[in-house]
């Protein structure tokens, strides 16, 4: 059986559960990677994990019209397309009071650039968090591009994201918690769509049974 996401590209139903487990999977990497900054205690807890398909025409249906800051990270090679790193703004401040916890600035009065220097550096260590553990389970380096900072409506951020290239519309959606800072953090994932459904479809689900068992 198979979930329609548009004429052209089709997702076995199930292969929906090795979507669900990439995400867990992805939340896994980040807390390793946040837990290598110097005097940081972390530790991450997923909240949700879903995957799905929007279009322009649908994109105002699908994603609220809310306040979000975070970084857009650019996919340099399979499976190509992009990150979104995102934070409401009350999670954007405290990310920023952890990302500085080291330094004796004080939040109250860091200017406008350390704040957003902050947001990049926090984004970009949870994309590459997100994207090692993807890479290390199945032996593909993925290859970055420099976070890019957005500042914006969730749906303006993403229909900015599924039409600044071609061939983008499937998602992975993945929302954790740092929980020892209280910081929400959003991660959508928007790679190519034939690309993705063509790894999708090459993925044995009996091997990611057994790596999910380890």
């Amino acid at each position: 059986m198979d979930q329609t996401t548009d004429k052209q590209h089709r997702i076995d139903i199930e292969k929906l559960g090795v979507l669900n487990y990439l995400g867990e999977l992805g939340v896994t990497g980040v807390e390793s990677r946040l837990g290598k900054l110097a005097g940081k205690q972390t530790a991450v807890q997923s909240d949700v994990v879903k995957s799905g398909y929007v279009d322009e025409s649908s994109v105002e249906v699908a994603f609220p019209a809310e306040k979000r800051l975070g970084v857009n990270v650019g996919l340099n090679g399979v499976p190509h397309g992009c990150m979104l790193v995102l934070f409401p703004p009350v999670s954007a401040k405290r990310a920023v009071k952890m990302m500085l916890a080291d330094t004796n600035e004080d939040i109250t009065n860091v200017s406008n650039d350390m704040m957003v220097s902050s947001i990049v550096e926090l984004g970009g260590i949870v994309a590459n968090g997100f994207l090692d553990a993807l890479a290390d389970t199945f032996d593909q380096h993925i290859a970055t591009w420099p976070p890019v900072t957005q500042n914006n409506d969730l749906d303006h951020i993403i229909e900015q994201a599924i039409t600044d290239e071609t061939d983008q519309g499937l998602y992975l959606e993945t929302t954790f918690h740092i929980t020892s800072h209280g910081i929400e953090v959003e991660l959508y994932m928007f790679p190519q769509n034939e690309i993705f459904v063509e790894i999708l479809n090459r993925i044995d689900m009996e091997s990611i049974a057994g790596v999910g068992r380890r």
